[in-house]
């Protein structure tokens, strides 16, 4: 009986760690993101090793919500959320968000969303490969908003920053952890 059980425990044995991978290693340009789909739910604990990594240093507060929570939204806007969504920000002020709806989107929707007039202090970001179809990026300010439908959720990420390669691992980043 007891070589039973020790065959039992080798086989129970845990796998040796390793390194996890660079959450930010694929470029958003080398990945199809059109034919991804992502799920309306919660999904932010999937990026809790690529948040730091893309502000590029120690997150120095952060926070999630899910619909129906009243929440800061952007910096001058609490309001009721209707999304799934979290943020980080470093000691240097940067701030990477991500969020998805959590009705589903329809693909005419998803048009309109996509070719909606910018907010004042925006400007349409060329340049920035597909994130799901159809795609809509801005810059507002020194932030870069992108997003996408990813089948019937509509998918949103944005950096503080203008490197566009950048934005691009991090929202391949965040449609990864919620795929």
């Amino acid at each position: 009986m007891t070589g039973i059980l020790v065959a039992i425990g080798v086989l129970r044995a845990s796998p040796a760690p390793h390194a996890p991978a660079d959450p930010l290693a694929a470029r958003l340009a080398s990945v199809d993101t059109t034919t991804m789909t992502v799920r309306r739910a919660l999904f932010c604990d999937g990026l809790t090793a690529a948040a730091p990594a893309v502000l590029g240093g120690a997150v120095v507060s952060s926070s999630s919500w899910k619909p129906g929570d009243r929440t800061r939204l952007a910096p001058h806007v609490k309001d009721v959320a209707d999304e799934f969504g979290c943020s980080w920000t470093a000691s240097s002020g940067a701030v990477a968000r991500a969020w998805v709806f959590a009705p589903p989107v329809t693909r005419a929707r998803a048009a309109a969303l996509a070719a909606t007039k910018p907010a004042d202090g925006c400007h349409p970001a060329s340049g920035v490969p597909a994130f799901g179809a159809p795609t809509s990026a801005l810059t507002c300010g020194d932030a870069t908003v992108v997003r996408g439908l990813f089948g019937d959720a509509w998918l949103s990420c944005s950096l503080t920053s203008q490197d566009l390669d950048l934005v691009g691992r991090w929202c391949l980043a965040v449609a990864r952890a919620a795929a």
